[in-house]
């Protein structure tokens, strides 16, 4: 124990520094959140030996041990949700879940149920809701999908 106090009882604050460098780092290497506020409790110890050059080594690694622990809590309580959750966005990789509720335009007579729509510059399978017709030209709003084939209904 006395050689380890030995060997940190000559830290000095470059050594904060690069300490925080590695753990930022990795942090980029993650991206999980974990590396980057133990990162920034050191580069601020490494402010602080900076400032107070006499601060010993205990000292040094409580500050430590206690701003990594107060920064970790401050992110968890108030960063923003979508910083924490590891769920993805529901309609990721489902394109055509993404359009229900938007209008499109009518491409072609609908026959049987069934149709085309445009949305944007593209132009969709679609089918009604009810089964009715429709018109080339006419507003609906996308209600669902199946697949790649979008359920729409007359917009009102």
């Amino acid at each position: 124990m006395d050689q380890l106090h030995a060997f940190l009882a000559d830290v000095r604050p470059w050594h904060w520094f690069a300490l925080a460098a590695v753990l930022v780092g990795l942090e980029i290497i993650s991206t999980t959140f974990y590396f980057l506020w133990p990162g920034m409790a050191a580069a601020l110890v490494g402010l602080t030996l900076y400032v107070f050059p006499e601060l010993g080594v205990n000292s040094q690694l409580i500050l430590f041990a206690v701003l990594a622990v107060v920064l970790t809590g401050l992110w968890k309580r108030y960063a923003p949700a979508s910083w924490t959750t590891t769920e993805p966005h529901p309609t990721l990789n489902r394109r055509a879940a993404q359009y229900e509720g938007r209008r499109a335009r009518v491409a072609v007579n609908f026959s049987g149920g069934r149709g085309a729509i445009l949305i944007d510059d593209t132009r969709w399978s679609a089918m009604t809701a009810d089964g009715s017709d429709l018109a080339a030209g006419e507003t609906v709003e996308v209600i669902g999908a199946d697949g790649t084939v979008l359920t729409v209904k007359k917009a009102g």
